[in-house]
Order: C-alpha cells, then sequence, then structure tokens
C-alpha cells in the first residue's frame, strides 16, 4: 500500500481499532484485500519503459539494416523485413501460452505492431508496389488489428487508432464517402475490444485509458472530413454531445468526471467550442458556398445517433444530464441557421447572442450542480465559465480600463465568496454524519 490515500487508509484503520468500531480480524482483511488489489494492478511505470524498450529495439534494427540495405539481394531484404514481425510472434505465442501479462505483454504487442508495420513497407518498396498512401496504411491498420484482440493489450488499441487516424488524414484526395466508410471500419472495429473492457470492469484504469483512446480517435475522424472548413463546426459540436451522450448511458451523472472518460472529452470539447461560437465575428465571416446535400446528410447522421442516444434515455428511465437537451437546442439553431441561409451576414448576431445566454445558463447548471453535490471542482468549473464569458464580452465592449478592472475584482470575490460558501457547507455536512 504505497500512495497517498492507501497511507491515509491504513491511519483510519489504526484509528477504527482504537475507538472499537473495527476488531484486529477485519482490519487485517481489509489489508489483505488492498494488498492483494494493489499486486493485481499493472506496472503502468514498467508498462511505458517496456513499450519504449521494444519500440528502439525495432527501430535500432531497421536503422542497422537500412545502412547496408542496398547491398542485400531481394530474396534476403524479404527474409530482412519480416524478421521484427517473426520475433515479435514467436515471442507473442510464448507469452500466450504460459499466461505471463503485465508490461511484457504490452510491449510484444507494440513489437509485433512495429514488425508488420516494417514488413508492409518494406515489402511495397522492395517490389515497387505503386498504391495510394492511405491504402498502404489502411492496410497495416487492419493487419494490426487481431493483434489488439489477442494480447488484450490497451497500449497496442492505441497504437492502431494511431495508424487508423494516419489513415484518414492521408485520404485528402478521396471521395467524401469513402472517407466515412473507411472512419466507421476502422473506429467500429475497435468497439467490441472497449465494451469487453467495460463489461469486465467499468471503473479500471486500462478501461479509462480505452475510452479516451477512442474517444480522441473519433475525434480524428471528424477532423479528417473538413473539407475547407465546410460543416466542421457542426460536425465537431454534434460529435462532443454524442461523447456526453454516451457517458450518460454508462455510468451515473453523480460520479466523478475523472472516473468518465467520455465525459470529460466531451464536456471539454463542448465548453471550448460553445465558447467559442458566442463571438459574433466568428459566424458572420462563414463561407457556406461549399456546402451540398452530402455534407448535410452527414450531419443528419449524427444528429440521427444524438437523438437515438437522448431517446434511449429517456424511455430507460436514466438519470442524466439534462445538459444533453440544451447542447441539442443549441446545435440544432446552428444547422438551421445554415440551411436557411442565415450565416455570414448581420442575422448571424442573433445566433451568437442566443449561443451566449446557452453559455451563461451551462455556467449557471454547472455552479448550481457544485454546490448541490457539495463538489468544489464543479463550482469552480462553473465560476471559471461565468468568469470566462463575462470577460469575453468586456474585452469586446469599449469600456475603460477602470470599469475592467473593477469587473476582475468582482469576479475574484465571487470565487473566494463562492468557495467559502461551499467550504462551510462541506464542513456542517461532516459535523452532521
Amino acid at each position: 500500500m504505497k500512495n497517498k490515500y492507501d497511507k491515509w487508509l491504513v491511519r483510519e484503520m489504526e484509528t477504527w481499532e482504537k475507538e472499537g468500531l473495527a476488531d484486529r480480524g477485519t482490519i487485517e482483511k481489509i489489508t489483505a484485500y488492498y494488498k492483494a488489489k494493489e499486486e493485481n494492478e499493472p506496472n503502468k511505470l514498467g508498462a511505458i519503459l517496456g513499450v519504449l524498450g521494444s519500440i528502439l529495439i525495432g527501430l535500432g534494427i531497421i536503422l542497422i539494416l537500412a545502412k547496408n540495405w542496398g547491398y542485400f539481394p531481394r530474396g534476403v531484404k524479404v527474409t530482412i523485413s519480416l524478421i521484427p514481425f517473426l520475433i515479435g510472434s514467436f515471442g507473442g505465442i510464448f507469452i500466450i501460452k504460459k499466461g505471463v501479462s503485465g508490461w511484457i505483454k504490452e510491449a510484444a504487442a507494440i513489437f509485433t505492431t512495429i514488425g508488420i508495420l516494417t514488413a508492409v513497407v518494406m515489402s511495397g518498396q522492395i517490389y515497387h508496389i505503386l498504391v495510394d498512401e492511405w491504402v498502404l496504411f489502411f492496410i497495416i491498420t487492419m493487419l494490426s488489428l487481431p493483434l489488439v484482440y489477442l494480447y488484450g493489450s490497451t497500449l497496442d488499441l492505441a497504437a492502431y487508432l494511431v495508424l487508423g487516424s494516419l489513415c484518414m488524414f492521408m485520404t485528402d484526395l478521396t471521395d467524401l464517402w469513402t472517407k466515412v466508410i473507411l472512419g466507421m471500419i476502422i473506429i467500429g472495429a475497435s468497439i467490441p475490444f472497449v465494451k469487453v473492457r467495460y463489461n469486465k470492469d467499468k471503473f479500471g484504469f486500462e478501461t479509462g485509458w480505452c475510452q479516451v483512446f477512442l474517444a480522441l480517435a473519433g475525434f480524428a475522424f471528424i477532423s479528417s472530413l473538413a473539407y475547407n472548413g465546410v460543416l466542421l463546426r457542426e460536425l465537431y459540436f454534434t460529435y462532443f454531445i454524442l461523447l456526453v451522450g454516451l457517458d450518460a448511458l454508462l455510468y451515473e451523472d453523480t460520479l466523478a468526471f475523472t472516473m468518465r472518460p467520455f465525459a470529460v472529452v466531451g464536456n471539454i470539447g463542448l465548453y471550448i467550442t460553445l465558447f467559442v461560437f458566442t463571438f459574433s465575428e466568428f459566424w458572420r465571416y462563414v463561407d457556406t458556398s461549399n456546402v451540398n446535400w452530402q455534407h448535410m446528410l452527414i450531419i443528419v447522421l449524427f444528429v440521427g445517433v444524438v437523438i437515438g442516444i437522448i431517446a434511449k434515455l429517456i424511455t430507460s428511465k436514466r438519470d442524466f444530464t439534462k445538459r444533453l437537451f440544451i447542447y441539442f437546442i443549441a446545435i440544432a439553431m446552428i444547422i438551421g441557421f445554415r440551411l436557411f441561409g442565415l450565416l455570414g451576414n448581420e442575422s448571424s448576431v442573433i445566433l451568437a447572442v442566443v449561443l451566449n445566454i446557452i453559455f451563461i445558463s451551462l455556467s449557471i447548471m454547472t455552479l448550481r450542480e457544485g454546490i448541490i453535490y457539495s463538489s468544489m471542482s464543479r463550482m469552480n468549473i462553473g465560476l471559471m465559465l461565468l468568469a470566462a464569458i463575462t470577460l469575453a464580452r468586456f474585452f469586446d465592449s469599449e469600456f475603460s480600463f477602470l470599469v475592467k478592472g473593477i469587473v476582475f475584482i468582482i469576479c475574484g470575490v465571487i470565487f473566494l465568496l463562492a468557495n467559502l460558501y461551499l467550504a462551510k457547507k462541506r464542513k456542517k455536512e461532516m459535523t452532521h454524519v
């Protein structure tokens, strides 16, 4: 029991024994439980060092061979290109048969993935195979997918999604729907793995990182669909709403944000994008000339998924954040303004005003939740959002430095008073326990 929370628990258990709240046998059982849990936890530092070591060894072998590459005959080149993959494969078979887990398994998975990358790229160079870059990376990505399931490796999932993201960004010259299908295949193929992790341990360390990797891969997918900035705003915003909706399906809203990766990525993305949306200049110069039915159909598909998630939450009577309705109203307004050609002219100021009202409403909701749940972090987030929108509008306006200075002071005083109030509230609650 190493970390500060474990040490705190040890001190508390000593107090429990002194005060007669728990006998020695119970305390020994609790200690044994947490020691066993600690032994079964993955060695995070070991995993990082093991993976870095595998990458460096693989790159070192490639560089050594590259020095004399031109002197080797074709058959030798092909054999050499397969060596990293063969080493990783045979090592993987041994690790899986012996049931080895931890950083060794993660390192073997990454090394084998590097072997696949090396074999495909070098074979293409040896035989002068001419294909588009995105096709090459799609082949490598799909070949590395079985390793994710075979090894059950979280870090190999990250490697798979990174390769997939690179593939999606290389599709600039391809058809829009080719990009969409590629993204659906690459991300969709990884979802069962993340689901298995979630079902096994929904609050586990590896489960959390799997969800983070999946959310970031989705972000990369959305970015790859952007064409000259067209619909970039709506796609990002709708995607972040989708993440918040998924979080509501998987976890209770009262659970801490740090335990809910989709909520963290989704809410951070929504707050940032919505804050940018509150500036009227952001909408005044929007180019709508490149919008066509294909772009709008993609938006409709994403919005349809969001509607489906909200409907599922309502029918299953889940206790979820009502922010989802506010987010949905915001995206519906943005899409409506675009469809009716109201962006890029003076009427876009109306949209900016409404989005300012929505942003302020969300800030107040967050502040209120912080007070209700006695959560200092939520309350401070709400206060920071209110301060950000207030200051942004002040800098937009022609107020003197004196007025702006007074506003800064008032915001600071509100922060201090709110924190003082919550500290007293939490102290009062503790005395009544």
